[in-house]
């Protein structure tokens, strides 16, 4: 069964770019095919929790400034409308409220991703929203979703390991990492080892965590991903893009 993924997504252009991030994504495709993909990404967040439910998703290009080649990428991937409804169910019994939402697309932090992962666009893919509230409510999201592992659908929590926007912007993609964003990730990495929830709830306390997390959601589908394996995190891949961004993908 597959384990739930966090992935760094990067950038957008990690599309397009020959990078170890972007062949790491791709790798990930060569595992055996889930029945679905449930995507939690840092770039859908909502008061109430939603869930995709078109039957054709619409690619969302809510990002500016990577060139038109990139804005004119489709990620054509069906959705699966039973089985949101099915998940909305499910959930709904275990005490979370899910309210289906037909007309939201899948965003960039979801579809570039799955670009890499499963280029042929044939696997549903499903778009499940990210609480605005709080840490412990992307947990509690997470623990809801731990029988789906058992169900063979591929959950991904995708968005950044660290996230210094301001200190990537005019940085080129292969410059060395950054000394503040290092100091955060190496401080996280026994956290995630362990898969130890209480203390990833304290990410705010580990170095320079304000400059590499400035706001919270990026770091909470990570959250989400550690909630929904319940086992011991293992790095599949850490490489940097524009000195600030730690690129790591983690299964748990």
């Amino acid at each position: 069964m597959p384990r739930p993924l966090f992935i760094s997504h990067g950038a957008p252009d990690v599309l397009l770019r020959d990078t170890p991030a972007h062949r790491a994504m791709q790798a990930l495709g060569t595992q055996a095919a889930p029945d679905a993909y449930l995507v939690i990404s840092a770039h859908w967040q909502a008061g109430d929790l939603q869930i995709t439910s078109s039957a054709a998703p619409e690619t969302i290009h809510d990002f500016r400034g990577f060139g038109p080649a990139l804005e004119q990428v489709q990620y054509p991937a069906p959705g699966a409308p039973e089985l949101a409804l099915a998940l909305s169910k499910e959930l709904a019994a275990g005490g979370l409220t899910i309210r289906l939402n037909e007309r939201r697309g899948l965003d960039h932090g979801s579809w570039i991703p799955m670009a890499l992962i499963r280029p042929t666009a044939d696997i549903a893919v499903l778009q499940l929203s990210l609480p605005r509230q709080s840490d412990a409510d992307s947990i509690k999201l997470g623990e809801a979703l731990r029988p789906l592992v058992d169900r063979n659908i591929q959950i991904i929590g995708s968005g950044a390991l660290t996230h210094s926007l301001a200190d990537s912007l005019d940085t080129v993609e292969d410059a060395p990492p950054a000394a503040f964003a290092t100091a955060f990730r190496d401080a996280m990495i026994p956290t995630l080892e362990r898969n130890d929830l209480a203390a990833a709830t304290k990410w705010r306390q580990a170095p320079f965590a304000q400059r590499n997390h400035p706001t919270p959601e990026h770091f909470r589908p990570l959250l989400v991903a550690m909630a929904a394996g319940g086992q011991p995190g293992h790095c599949l891949h850490t490489s940097w893009s524009r000195s600030a961004l730690a690129m790591d993908i983690w299964a748990f």
